[in-house]
């Protein structure tokens, strides 16, 4: 099923500029939010991947998978090379899963909790494996502006900080790093970073949570850079 579209006051989303910017989330907040068909399209896309992952790890009817594309090919917004970018990003999952020696733990569009971090905020990998001492998350992005890389990705880590409070009751210690993938197959952009549990919960502890604070408060200093591409308040920003 497609995420439910909500927001957060501090998106991971928007991580990147809060985490630089922080009295952007509270001016943003003050001014009306809009969707685009570029996002409309990037959910859609999103659905078609859910689908065909279901597909290909879990058990699916045939007669179920092929109820469930009909209703995503009736969207105005769809378009064929949504099944052949999501048959990509499937693919990149099978090597991702035949790099464990044994069978991993796979889940799809899992909702994480990240308040440890950041007030109200939660998020949705789109894909979570694990297995021996090794979490993965793959995020999938339909976009074909800009090549979106996944290191010192701040969204990313903060969505494997919240499948690391997901998954530890489960697994305990067992998970000792953290691997984050970023697929874009429109641009053939495909890469991956990986860091330590120690090093990733250190960046929480340190750099996402104190900002975070200020940022839901409102309080710190404008800084202006590349995150302010698509801030709300960047027309009247002083």
């Amino acid at each position: 099923m497609p995420t439910p579209v909500e927001h957060a006051l501090l998106s991971p989303s928007a991580a990147e500029r809060w985490l630089h910017c922080t009295p952007a989330p509270r001016i943003e907040a003050e001014l009306p939010e809009k969707t685009s068909e570029y996002a409309e399209e990037g959910r859609l896309a999103h659905s078609v991947c859910e689908l065909l992952a279901r597909k290909k790890f879990t058990v699916m009817k045939p007669s179920a998978y092929t109820r469930e594309l009909k209703k995503l090919k009736a969207h105005a917004l769809w378009q064929d090379e949504m099944l052949t970018t999501a048959n990509t990003y499937v693919e990149h999952l099978m090597e991702r899963h035949m790099s464990f020696i044994n069978e991993p733990c796979i889940a799809f569009e899992v909702r994480v909790d990240l308040t440890d971090y950041v007030p109200e905020a939660f998020g949705t990998c789109d894909c979570v494996m694990i297995g021996g001492d090794e979490l993965i998350i793959t995020d999938y992005k339909h976009g074909k502006g800009v090549p979106v890389s996944p290191q010192d990705n701040s969204q990313m880590m903060l969505y494997a900080l919240g499948a690391l409070k997901l998954y530890r009751p489960i697994f305990g210690d067992m998970i000792k790093r953290v691997s984050m993938y970023i697929d874009q197959p429109r641009l053939n952009s495909y890469g991956g970073y990986t860091l330590t549990v120690d090093a990733l919960s250190a960046w929480g502890e340190h750099t996402a949570r104190p900002k975070a604070a200020l940022a839901h408060m409102g309080l710190g200093e404008y800084e202006p850079g590349s995150w302010c591409r698509f801030c709300r308040a960047k027309a009247q920003c002083r």
